[in-house]
């Protein structure tokens, strides 16, 4: 498992990659340390997947409580795992996302179904991420594909994301990693770098791998520069200098962000 957003071969999907990243994690036993009494008859992570499906379609309350509670494992006590769950539950969600975006012989990230695909997961995966378990306790699985939705419409403008802050892309990686929040807005960022020629496409994926890596993943420069054969400073080198290109191309644009033009 590679990158988030841009693959290393173009028929590769992070669904499948995740799927088969499950199929290892799914065998895990459950955590002691989650308090979900409905999971108690479930004695691995498979299990406790299979349970939740079911209860989304029978036992809609039943399902609120354990996604409120694997949510906020997540979200207040920083368990990747519990996320990693819910990420599980809901994948055939950016699925259908990306399926849906995705337009055959289509210039640019419309017609390339791997980013698509990422897209949809870093959009889900931000869902998870920040969901407001204090305020949102009611259809919990309804919330997360409506979040994911409109952060992966986000992810797909057409032009420079305004939302984008030139010091997201300037700031270096304890702010990409372990925390998921700046995924949507760095990719979308990536994709329009790309369109516009400011960076290549080795480049994006270059900074996906160092700075964006998958759920579970480890990212940073020292492990891409092992993988790559390559010096850690020279990895960061070429993720500073595509970083400055795209920092400086973000703020020429200047007014052009905040009006989508």
């Amino acid at each position: 498992m590679n990158t988030l957003a841009i693959p290393d071969r173009p028929s590769v999907l992070v669904t499948d990659q995740l799927n088969a990243e499950w199929r290892r994690l799914g065998a895990r036993p459950i955590p002691k340390r989650w308090p979900l009494p409905a999971l108690a008859d479930c004695t691995v992570l498979a299990d406790a997947a299979d349970v939740i499906g079911r209860t989304r379609r029978d036992q809609p309350a039943v399902a609120d409580d354990l996604l409120i509670g694997l949510l906020d494992q997540r979200t207040e006590r920083d368990d990747h795992l519990a996320g990693r769950l819910v990420l599980q539950v809901m994948l055939g969600r950016a699925i259908r996302l990306a399926r849906r975006a995705h337009r055959f012989g289509a210039g640019g990230v419309r017609g390339d179904l791997p980013q698509l695909t990422g897209a949809a997961v870093a959009a889900l995966w931000h869902a998870i991420a920040t969901y407001p378990v204090d305020r949102r306790r009611h259809k919990v699985s309804v919330n997360l594909c409506m979040d994911a939705l409109r952060y992966f419409k986000v992810s797909l403008a057409d032009d420079a994301p305004d939302l984008v802050d030139a010091t997201v892309l300037d700031t270096a990686e304890p702010l990409f990693h372990p925390a998921p929040a700046p995924v949507v807005e760095v990719f979308a960022t990536l994709t329009w770098g790309i369109s516009k020629e400011i960076i290549t496409a080795d480049d994006a994926e270059l900074l996906v791998r160092v700075y964006c890596p998958l759920p579970g993943q480890h990212g940073g420069a020292h492990l891409v520069a092992s993988e790559l054969g390559l010096s850690p400073g020279a990895v960061r080198q070429r993720c500073s200098r595509a970083i400055q290109r795209l920092s400086t191309a973000v703020q020429d644009r200047g007014p052009a962000l905040t009006t989508g033009a």
